[in-house]
């Protein structure tokens, strides 16, 4: 507390020197058409004297005004919007002065189209402080692919085969779909599979939020926002890919405004079969080497088949009630049916020490075949109203999600080699999952440059999981007491957060607090055992920005957050598929802790960017897997393992090279000391990695463009071992038919093969103990993918439907979340 008190009048000193050396002026106007109706959403860009260089802009609210910060002196202001020609008109300013411009009418364009289709092509990154914005629609490589598929290409991101998503290496991330959490990202990276990634417009990245977001996430905030168009008219596009490996599916993306109402929908189906393959190679020998039961040597190798059918269906509805004020209801439902048969061959050897191999003891085939269906249902309803642009307004949604899932297994083993008895088993796994969630926001500015943002949400989630498992056993199916359990889950969290936030000259920032107060209670039924937690915490967060021009400023950042254990890290069920290594879950961890520092520096100009950012992260009671052997078998769970401590710096460009052809980059460089203690014995390590992407987008002539992105994640150490680098490459070419309204691409994901998760574990300075295991997976090798696309739209005068009384954006998300 001493600290954040220190941070806070550090905060104010900077502020009141600012405000004391202000010398900027305000300029503001109104943009009207031909018949004096305003123009919202018109481009209004300050250049220099000269017109050569943009200084700063902003774009005009649902009135056609707007309002801009410069310093004194000489200006030239341009004003354009489609179908008008450009205004342009030099002007001088003075410290202190507000410079009204008044009316200002847009003459139309003298051509007169049949149609157009407007398809505006945004910059692939959008990069500030606060975030950094991915847009998908220029995304080549991942057209006709999932959500993966586009999270692989995001700066800062990335997935593994456990099913984790990192962000900066970390992988405590909360995953949001406009805005909010959702069943389609409820758990891990698998869940995203199903969502197409033609249904994205884009994704931001938040590495260190204010207390206006919810405290999970230690990591910060990936944010998925979905496309729902507001245009008048009917507009929207279809797209159908294929692919190898097998990879078929289609969506269509609309929406139909007319006056007060909009309508959306969105809808896609696709089937894929993917292989996947992967080995491990166990050898254990405990402190009593001479008994079987703790000495063996082993190797492992599966080759499998993925196949999944699934469909997604949005639709909903913005109702604009007034000027200032939309409400908009929308659902989603998901339904998925997944089949995964997985061969799986063990071969003992006779154990030696130091051994990769040796006499074959025993070998034995095992046959896993998976059936799943999953349902999901989402229903959210959404209400803002803007008193006066967004600087004044009130922000309220809810949501109901329900989600099941259901999977039966039917595993046989045949023995090729070695006197063991042939093994038959079936297993049932069943989850219902029900989240309600309420948020209520309000944003109110205090002065000319001030603002107060508060914040109500209650957020409640139950999940009943049960497992099943029975073996075949002299004519009968026999129950399997060990893996038969039920597990009931309940949480609630219910928050309140304040921040005030101001500009004063050159500097501007905000601090803000959060308090959560958060109930879970966990029961497993077959043993009547009951875990309950209750904790209620406290999470500031401050930020301090400086502005030495238009294209250059720095921010310094502070937040603090949590980790909540994953509901089904906590299920203390064991994997029945593959009996000698398990994943097993610890219904007593508890929430890690972090407090994360930043300071960026954030350059533009002309053509490009570049933003810098310096981190450091102490978390406390880190939640890490073990690996641990137990009578011939690894156990893999999550317990509260350490306390980190991370260093890191960042680097995200963009440079347009020539006209066509630009580059972005992004390079994560850090590192990380976690010390902490398993069963009396020490786990200290010390990683380093590094972490980067590039991507190049080459419009070859006018309409067929060409990308190449590659990623590479470097080789880094954990508690209990290391784990290999890696480096993927994808290209793409896309060719815009049809005068812009199709286009048509292939893409080539992972050209050079080697996606492959290569990982050891040893013991660490136990002399007594020879314990030794990797694991290598080749998770979806090298796929082609061909994709077409389809825009259409109705007629020019769309833009200015009779409805200008609502604004074109309705909520996108609900940023308490």
């Amino acid at each position: 507390m001493k600290k954040l008190a220190l941070s806070l009048f550090i905060l104010l000193t900077f502020c009141s020197i600012a405000l004391s050396q202000s010398n900027n002026a305000t300029l503001t106007g109104t943009i009207l058409d031909e018949k004096e109706q305003p123009v919202p959403y018109a481009s209004v860009a300050v250049y220099d004297s000269s017109q050569s260089q943009v200084l700063t802009g902003a774009s005009s609210d649902t009135t056609g005004t707007f309002s801009i910060d410069v310093e004194s002196g000489s200006y030239v202001l341009k004003i354009t919007f489609l179908s008008f020609k450009p205004h342009t008109e030099s002007f001088e300013v003075g410290a202190g002065e507000t410079k009204d411009f008044g009316d200002i009418v847009l003459t139309p364009t003298a051509e007169s189209m049949d149609e157009v289709v407007v398809r505006g092509e945004q910059s692939q990154m959008e990069m500030s402080f606060d975030r950094r914005v991915f847009n998908v629609g220029q995304d080549i490589t991942s057209l006709g692919g999932s959500a993966v598929n586009v999270l692989d290409n995001v700066p800062s991101v990335s997935t593994d085969i456990d099913g984790n998503i990192s962000l900066r290496g970390n992988q405590s991330v909360r995953v949001l779909i406009n805005g909010k959490p959702s069943s389609m990202v409820s758990g891990d990276v698998d869940a995203l599979r199903s969502l197409p990634a033609s249904m994205i417009k884009k994704v931001e990245i938040i590495t260190n939020p204010s207390s206006k977001y919810a405290a999970e996430g230690s990591a910060g905030i990936i944010n998925i926002i979905l496309k729902k168009e507001r245009e008048g008219g009917l507009n929207g596009s279809a797209s159908v890919e294929g692919g190898y490996p097998e990879e078929y599916g289609g969506s269509v993306n609309l929406n139909y405004r007319k006056n007060d109402i909009n309508w959306f929908i969105d809808a896609g189906a696709d089937y894929r079969s993917e292989p996947e393959s992967g080995s491990s190679f166990q050898r254990y020998a405990g402190p009593n080497a001479s008994s079987p039961d703790t000495t063996y040597m082993y190797r492992e190798r599966t080759e499998a088949t993925e196949s999944e059918v699934d469909g997604d269906l949005r639709f909903g509805a913005d109702f604009y009630l007034s000027e200032n004020e939309v409400l908009t209801a929308s659902s989603y439902i998901s339904m998925e049916k997944e089949t995964n048969d997985e061969d799986i061959r063990y071969t003992d050897y006779q154990y030696s020490t130091g051994a990769t191999t040796g006499p074959v003891i025993e070998q034995v085939s095992r046959d896993n075949i998976e059936e799943a269906r999953e349902r999901n249902f989402d229903f959210n309803l959404n209400y803002e109203n803007k008193f006066n642009g967004d600087e004044h307004k009130l922000v309220a949604d809810a949501s109901f999600d329900i989600s099941r899932e259901n999977a039966e297994t039917n595993i046989e083993e045949v023995v090729q080699q070695g006197s063991a008895a042939p093994l038959r088993q079936r297993s049932e796994d069943t989850e219902e999952e029900m989240d309600l969630r309420i948020n209520a926001e309000y944003k109110q500015p205090l002065g000319e440059k001030g603002k107060l943002e508060a914040g109500l949400r209650s957020d409640t989630e139950w999940m009943d999981t049960g497992y099943s498992a029975e073996t075949f056993k002299n004519g009968n199916w026999v129950t399997e007491p060990t893996f038969t359990q039920n597990f009931l889950y309940n949480e609630n969290v219910n928050a309140a957060f304040v921040i005030l936030g101001g500009e004063f000259g050159s500097f501007s920032g905000q601090i803000g607090l959060r308090a959560e107060n958060t109930n879970i209670r966990t029961e497993i039924k077959g043993t009547g055992q009951v875990n309950e937690q209750h904790y209620l915490n406290l999470f500031p967060s401050a930020s301090l920005n400086y502005s030495f021009n238009d294209q250059q400023s720095v921010q310094m950042s502070y937040s603090r957050r949590l980790r909540r254990p994953w509901s089904r890290s906590l299920i203390p069920f064991v994997d029945f598929d593959d009996p000698r290594s398990q994943y097993i879950g610890n219904p007593n961890l508890t929430p890690e802790f972090s407090n994360s520092y930043e300071v960026g520096y954030l350059h533009y100009w002309e053509t490009g960017s570049l933003l810098t950012s310096f981190y450091y992260r102490h978390r406390t009671d880190v939640i890490e897997r073990i690996t641990e052997q137990r009578n011939g078998d690894l156990y893999r769970f999550p317990i509260n393992f350490a306390t980190e401590k991370a260093w890191g710096v960042e680097f995200s460009a963009d440079q347009e090279i020539i006209d066509g052809l630009s580059v972005n980059a992004n390079a994560n460089l850090f590192k990380s000391n976690m010390d902490g203690t398993y069963q009396s014995q020490a786990f200290n390590s010390e990683s380093r990695n590094v972490q980067g992407r590039m991507r190049l987008q080459w419009e070859i002539v006018e309409g067929f463009n060409y990308q190449a992105s590659m990623r590479y994640r470097g080789p880094s150490n954990t508690p209990q071992g290391s784990r290999e680098g890696m480096t993927m490459m994808d290209v793409g070419v896309a060719y815009d038919m049809l005068d812009g309204k199709a286009k048509l691409s292939l893409n080539v994901r992972d050209l050079l093969n080697s996606q492959n998760f290569n990982n050891t574990v040893t013991t660490n300075g136990n002399e007594q103990t020879d314990f030794y295991s990797t694991r290598q997976f080749s998770w979806s090798s090298r796929s082609f993918s061909l994709s077409f696309q389809y825009f259409f739209g109705d007629r020019q005068n769309k833009r200015r439907d009779n409805d200008r009384r609502g604004p074109q954006e309705g909520p996108e998300q609900g940023g308490g979340y």
